[in-house]
Parts: structure tokens; C-alpha cells; sequence
């Protein structure tokens, strides 16, 4: 399947989503819109603030692990990444951001391999920290669970444990090496005779052997690691907010309940074959808070989740991407030395 076909089959997805989501509540989106007008102004600051908070801890994610490979990228330059990988994420509907953010650090001095190293152990350490919040959520507030939504426990019990199951694989590829070379080894046996299933498995034990690289330099900075972890946890948290900022009422949507519901709105679109999770967040959380709000809050809720998460965040890397890097920071200072003595 082509680079094109998979984005065609990634937007038709996306739109049945969507396409469901409207059948089952259309008759909600006018009430919802009225509700969004009775949001006081002051809340959609908040909103907004807590969405920066976001990318100013991303940034500090991005310049912790960058720090590993090269002392060129600064928090600021970390907070700039994000922000400009935010804008492509929305644009290429989530197939773009790796390659954004290892083309800005590429830009910023750090080496094309280098650069897709940190991104992969930046998405490894994401998925672990989303993996940690939903299975925690659940075991441990299992009550909010079966509370508000008994009736799919069995579901979610299912999705957090491939979920884990998930984390764990990708994990042990990452520290075990002759692990890793085991399982490719028995695909490869497999795909013998298949070429193109062999290519894409030569393609994704290539990114585990960069994992593997990039993760083995972390290893010995294990402070830039807790950090990145700790980063991950404080992001999550200002959007995981959303839900309680907007209608909390410090009884059913107190903010526990908020943090609980979020973290496993999110670890369950990731079960979900949707691009950044367009669409299955949405459905997720839908179906997660409608036991708690009436439907034309929950409409309210799910539109400005995307505003906080991804169109204010789009914006704003809009500016950034816009904005040219100055001439220092177009290439590497050895690239270019190697230009200099070719001319």
C-alpha cells in the first residue's frame, strides 16, 4: 500500500467516526453550541493556558532527551519543536509529526539518525506513560468505573491489558537485544516469502535497532529519563483537566473523576487504528462521560477538547512553522564545514 492510499484510508476512517458520532448525536450539536456560548470567557482562558502548559512540558521532554546527543537545543527551542510538530500533526493527520520534529532538531544541529532516535524514545516513554496513567486509573478507581460505566468494564478491562501488553512489547524490544533479534528473526522466517511483509518487517526492525541506540543513551542519564517521565505526567495532566475546568461541580464530575475518566479515554483511542486519534478520543469520550453530563455538555465537552488539543495548539505551531530559522541553524556547523572544503 502506497504513502497516498494510507492516507486515504486514514481520512475514510476518520470521517465513519465522525459520520457515527453525528448519527447517533445530532440531535445534541444545537444544544451542545448554545452550551459552548454559555462558557464564561475566563474558563476559556484557562483552557487555553493549561493547552500551553501542555507544550511547555513537551518542550522540556524534547530538551531533556535532547540534551543526550548535543547542548544545542534549549527549552525554548524544545517548547518551538513541539509547537511546529502540533501544526503538522494536524495537517498530515498524524503521519507527519515524527518527521517534523526530526527535521526541526536535524535544523538545529542534532544528526538525521540521532534525531530519530530521540523521537522514537520520546514516543516509547509516551506510551509508557499513557499505559501507567490508564492501568492505574482503572485498578485503582475502579469504583468511578463500574459507577458511571459498569456496563462496558469488561471492554475497557480488555483494552487495558493489550494496551499494557503493548507497552511491554515495545519495551522489551527496546532493553533486550537478543530478544529483539529472536522475534525479527522468527518474522523474517515467516515473511520469507512475502516480499513486501518482509520489507515492512526489515523496516520495523531497522526503527527497533535505532530504539534500541537511542535507549541505550538514556541509560546512563537517568536524571534527563526521570524527568522525561515526570514532563509526561504534568502534560497529560493540564489537558486531562479539560472536563473539570469546563463543568466540575465537586460532586459526579469532581476532579479525580476528570483525571480518572481522561486517562482512559486516551489509553483506549490508542487501541483504536486512528491517526493521533482523531475520532476515536472523541467516540471514547462520548462514551466515557455521557453517564456524568447531559448531552449538550458532553457535545460542548468533546468540541473544545479538540480546540484545547488540537486547533489552538495547530495555530499557534502555525506561527512557528512560519517562522524561518536563522541562517546559524539551517544546517549543522560539520555539514557545513564539509560544503566549505568541497567548494
Amino acid at each position: 500500500m502506497t504513502v497516498r492510499k494510507r492516507k486515504w484510508w486514514k481520512f475514510i476512517i476518520v470521517l465513519l467516526i465522525v459520520a457515527l458520532l453525528y448519527i447517533f448525536f445530532r440531535d445534541s450539536f444545537a444544544e451542545g453550541l448554545r452550551e459552548m456560548l454559555r462558557v464564561p470567557v475566563r474558563k476559556v482562558v484557562l483552557l487555553l493556558a493549561l493547552s500551553m502548559g501542555y507544550f511547555l512540558a513537551e518542550g522540556g521532554v524534547i530538551a531533556a532527551l535532547a540534551r543526550s546527543y548535543t547542548d544545542a537545543v534549549s527549552f525554548g527551542s524544545g517548547v518551538a519543536c513541539a509547537l511546529y510538530c502540533s501544526f503538522f500533526r494536524l495537517i498530515t493527520f498524524g503521519s507527519g509529526s515524527g518527521i517534523a520534529e526530526v527535521y526541526y532538531l536535524n535544523r538545529k544541529g542534532m544528526k538525521g539518525a540521532e534525531a530519530t532516535g530521540m523521537s522514537l524514545v520520546q514516543y516509547l516513554i509516551q506510551k509508557i506513560t499513557l499505559c501507567l496513567m490508564g492501568a492505574v486509573s482503572f485498578f485503582f478507581c475502579f469504583t468511578y468505573v463500574r459507577q458511571y460505566i459498569g456496563a462496558y468494564e469488561g471492554y475497557i478491562a480488555l483494552a487495558v491489558f493489550v494496551t499494557m501488553l503493548i507497552g511491554a512489547g515495545i519495551l522489551l524490544i527496546t532493553v533486550w537485544r537478543r530478544g529483539k533479534e529472536q522475534l525479527f528473526g522468527f518474522l523474517h522466517k515467516i515473511t520469507a516469502k512475502r516480499v513486501r511483509w518482509d520489507e515492512r518487517i526489515r523496516k520495523l526492525e531497522a526503527q527497533a535497532d535505532i530504539l534500541q541506540e537511542g535507549a541505550g543513551r538514556l541509560y546512563h542519564r537517568k536524571c534527563s529519563l526521570i524527568a522525561a517521565l515526570a514532563l509526561n505526567l504534568l502534560k497529560y495532566f493540564c489537558w486531562f483537566l479539560t472536563p473539570f475546568v469546563l463543568y466540575g461541580d465537586g460532586e459526579r464530575l469532581t476532579l479525580g473523576v476528570s483525571l480518572v475518566l481522561m486517562a482512559l479515554a486516551t489509553m483506549l483511542a490508542g487501541v483504536i487504528p486512528t491517526p493521533s486519534g482523531y475520532g476515536s478520543l472523541d467516540a471514547m469520550i462520548l462514551l466515557l462521560f455521557h453517564p456524568i453530563l447531559g448531552e449538550g455538555k458532553l457535545v460542548s465537552l468533546v468540541i473544545l477538547y479538540r480546540v484545547v488539543v488540537s486547533l489552538f495548539p495547530f495555530l499557534t505551531g502555525a506561527l512557528v512553522a512560519a517562522r524561518p530559522l536563522s541562517k546559524e541553524m539551517e544546517q549543522p556547523k560539520e555539514e557545513q564545514s564539509e560544503e566549505e572544503e568541497l567548494r
